[in-house]
């Protein structure tokens, strides 16, 4: 029988995902705090509910939990991430 793991701990965020966490904190959307809940990171949202950013960086959702998040347009998601790589 074979054992498989819920998630692989050593999995990190990529750049991308840390440069739309790092927009959205930087446009005032989202409050400064990152959490990583499972393979995702969770920041809380100003007006309430959480945004939910993929590892990859190539999703990311809105919503009170991560299963009725829905999914943001990618314009928001590339200028978000614009916002977080630009020189502070």
């Amino acid at each position: 029988m074979r054992s498989y793991a819920m998630r692989t701990p050593t999995m990190r965020p990529t750049d991308s995902a840390t440069v739309i966490a790092t927009g959205l904190c930087r446009t005032g959307r989202a409050a400064q705090h990152t959490e990583r809940v499972g393979d995702v990171l969770r920041l809380a949202r100003r007006g309430g509910g959480y945004y939910w950013i993929s590892f990859d960086g190539a999703e990311l959702r809105l919503g009170e939990t991560l299963l009725d998040a829905q999914p943001l347009q990618s314009t928001f998601t590339a200028a978000m991430a614009r916002v977080g790589r630009a020189p502070k």
